[in-house]
């Protein structure tokens, strides 16, 4: 009997059987942090575009609550993230014009009360 030894599939990357990578990505895609299933990504540009059509529909048109709402959801989105996508998804605000920081979400947050207090002061 004649034997060789062939090998005929290729290498198992260890994240397929629960390793975590710790590379960085640099196609754009992220984490799907919406999904069940641990492996499955999205662009990070569309994400952050679902954002700000959420902001935009619960922001009754004003900028602040607009702007708020987006910045807010989205750093909440961030912190979500695995570590190796953050980079992705930071890199795609800045893209749009978004700075995701806790500092900015100060800011926003006091932009949107200064705007509900004048909304009630109205009524």
């Amino acid at each position: 009997m004649h034997t060789q030894n062939v090998k005929t599939a290729a290498p198992e990357s260890s994240e397929r059987w629960g390793a975590k990578t710790t590379t960085l990505r640099r196609d754009g895609f992220i984490t799907d942090i919406s999904s069940s299933h641990p492996f499955d990504v999205i662009r990070a540009d569309v994400v952050i575009s679902r954002l700000e059509i959420y902001a935009g529909n619960t922001c009754g048109q004003h900028a602040e609550i607009y702007e708020y709402t987006l910045i807010s959801s989205a750093v909440a989105h961030l912190k979500r993230l695995p570590e190796k996508d953050q980079t992705v998804f930071l890199q795609a605000a800045e893209k749009k014009g978004l700075t995701l920081t806790d500092e900015e979400v100060v800011r926003t947050a006091n932009a949107y009360c200064d705007l509900r207090n004048e909304l009630f002061e109205e009524e």
